[in-house]
């Protein structure tokens, strides 16, 4: 790791979410990639908007959010409803939302460097794809998803745009994405939910940051319309 890497390690991109920051020594290293994995229903969206509007509104960082999954106008709705208002962050020229949601394997490279384009002409410090899952489903082999997010890991590493990369994990499965991704990102943020007698639960596990001493417990997963926060579990 060269110097100028170690530097970054100590340069922290707080992420918004309220609970996480503290567990990570401050938040993310600056131009890091971090995997948000987890099943659907997990929170995954909201956090990741959160951690969007957050550099936005609060530290004048600029953010782009690349759909495979969700069209605009919904997702400002949903988000709307957790008192993020990406829409008035779109008319201020602060934020861009990428609908790419339907991407075959010939369109898939026009994908990727419309978003890199884009992280370039805006100057934008935080990126969300959400999700990589339905991204690497263009691929027909695994060698060309590893030489894509070896990539963009570069990319985003060079220009300074800590990226959060939303991975689906099907309920029941250990495996993250198609097993390649959790080798090369920065980090990894575990978001499950478990099933109990009353009910079901929601729950957070940071399994990986390099460069942090980052804490190693379950914490609770708290959506409310204030949005998404992290608390300890009651033992």
């Amino acid at each position: 790791m060269t110097i100028e890497e170690l530097k970054k390690l100590d340069d922290r991109v707080s992420t918004g979410i309220e609970g996480l920051d503290d567990l990570i020594e401050g938040g993310f290293p600056r131009g890091s990639l971090i995997l948000l994995a987890g099943s659907p229903g997990s929170g995954k969206t909201i956090a990741s908007a959160q951690y969007l509007y957050h550099g936005i509104t609060k530290l004048k960082e600029k953010g782009i959010y690349v759909s495979f999954a969700e069209r605009k106008e919904t997702f400002f709705k949903n988000m709307k409803r957790f008192g993020l208002d990406f829409e008035m962050l779109e008319n201020q020229g602060n934020f861009r939302f990428l609908d790419i949601m339907t991407c075959s394997e010939n369109a898939i490279d026009s994908a990727f460097n419309m978003i890199l384009g884009e992280v370039s002409a805006t100057h934008a410090k935080r990126l969300v794809i959400d999700s990589f899952s339905a991204m690497a489903q263009a691929f027909k082999k695994k060698i060309d998803t590893r030489i894509m997010v070896h990539l963009l890991e570069k990319m985003m590493r060079e220009t300074d745009c800590t990226t959060l990369m939303v991975v689906e994990i099907p309920i029941g499965s250990a495996m993250i994405g198609i097993g390649i991704e959790e080798f090369v990102a920065d980090g990894i943020i575990l978001f499950e939910i478990v099933g109990e007698k009353t009910g079901i639960r929601k729950r957070a596990l940071i399994r990986k940051m390099r460069g942090t001493n980052h804490d190693m417990n379950y914490k609770s997963i708290i959506i409310s319309t204030n949005g998404i926060s992290l608390m300890s579990e009651v033992t």
